[in-house]
């Protein structure tokens, strides 16, 4: 019986329209899914790597990325189906001398499909370290793009024999490796936002919270304590003379002693306490489940630690002293309130000749 040529061609075209509409159905499912992107790679990718060994039938599907796409000298194996739960340990690197035919042709954004990965130029290189001894013998690997280049690259492997990649299974790895990218975007943009909420809550120049965060930090603590009727205190610290040190020194030696200080304040406190630089040489700190007698000794140890503080600066060495107020903060008022109360007890600290503290009526 003769066989119509053209529509022998045709039904392999429509298996071929038919096995991609499939898979990009079931991918973009995956990818629709809300996933948690402050975790690790293995853990918001892995969903996408387990679907992809199943859509093509292969050993292991692994994600590795450039150390830096701009001027890339390794590959990092980010993750991989092998793996299950957090990576504690270093991660698996390729070195671009090791294997330059390799990274030219991932890092130029070619797929390559090795039907032998032992005879293929762009894959021969892993022979004798990775291929014959965990049996691979054929690979799949498309690059992840962001902004048009090649960041790094999705890995398929096939075991025990060399295999012919079909067209659809090429395109199905394309379109894997362009939901590792999508989710590897939403993971840069989280991890962006971290980094501008941090600096919106964070002051620059000491690394300590700054007033937007303690006011915020203060005010769930208040309605933390008084539910639980417990004691919340607070101290007002002020360099003293602190002008003088920035005429003498100029603002950068100013700056140092503000430093060392926000070093000092830290080195004092506990996990819990919240230490901020609420403005200029104005700092405050926070201590939560703390009685205002505990709190005076907290200040009498920060007051005599910073007059031992020696900063050494172009040369010669600043000391310094500071003016603190303590207050029990009034659960029923308003934060500002108690911080008011604590700014007066620091004044009467200065007016009884500075390197003083005072406690709040």
């Amino acid at each position: 019986m003769a066989v119509d040529v053209k529509e022998y061609e045709g039904d392999m075209s429509n298996n071929r329209h038919n096995e991609l509409t499939h898979v990009t159905q079931r991918l973009r499912r995956v990818l629709s899914k809300e996933v948690d992107v402050s975790v690790g790679h293995q853990q918001f990718l892995s969903d996408i790597l387990l679907e992809a060994k199943e859509l093509l039938n292969v050993s292991r599907v692994s994600v590795w990325l450039f150390d830096d796409a701009a001027k890339p000298s390794k590959l990092i194996n980010y993750a991989n189906t092998d793996w299950d739960g957090l990576i504690t340990g270093p991660l698996p690197e390729l070195a671009v001398q090791d294997y330059p035919n390799y990274f030219r042709a991932i890092i130029n954004g070619e797929t390559i499909s090795a039907n032998d990965a032992m005879t293929d130029a762009r894959t021969s290189e892993f022979t004798d370290g990775y291929l014959i001894p965990q049996q691979i013998c054929a690979l799949l690997d498309a690059a992840i793009f962001q902004n048009g280049l090649a960041i790094g690259v999705v890995c398929c492997e096939g075991r025990f024999e060399p295999r012919n990649w079909l067209q659809w299974e090429v395109v199905a790895t394309e379109l894997i490796a362009d939901c590792c990218s999508r989710r590897l975007l939403v993971h840069e943009l989280w991890q962006m936002q971290q980094r501008l909420t941090e600096m919106a809550f964070q002051d620059v120049l000491t690394g300590l919270n700054n007033r937007r965060y303690v006011m915020d930090y203060a005010k769930s603590e208040m309605s933390r304590h008084q539910r639980a009727d417990r004691p919340l205190s607070l101290l007002m610290i002020d360099l003293d003379r602190f002008k003088l040190i920035n005429d003498k020194y100029g603002h950068d030696g100013g700056d140092e002693v503000l430093k060392q200080f926000a070093q000092c304040c830290n080195s004092l406190v506990r996990t819990e306490d919240c230490v901020c630089r609420l403005g200029g040489e104005e700092f405050i700190i926070l201590l939560p489940e703390t009685e205002v007698a505990q709190a005076m000794s907290v200040a009498q140890r920060l007051k005599e630690k910073a007059a031992a503080l020696e900063v050494q600066y172009e040369g010669d060495i600043i000391h310094f002293t500071v003016s603190i107020g303590v207050a029990s903060v009034n659960l029923n008022m308003p934060f500002s309130q108690s911080l008011k109360a604590a700014d007066q007890a620091v004044y009467q600290a200065k007016a009884a000749g500075r390197n003083q503290i005072k406690l709040a009526l």
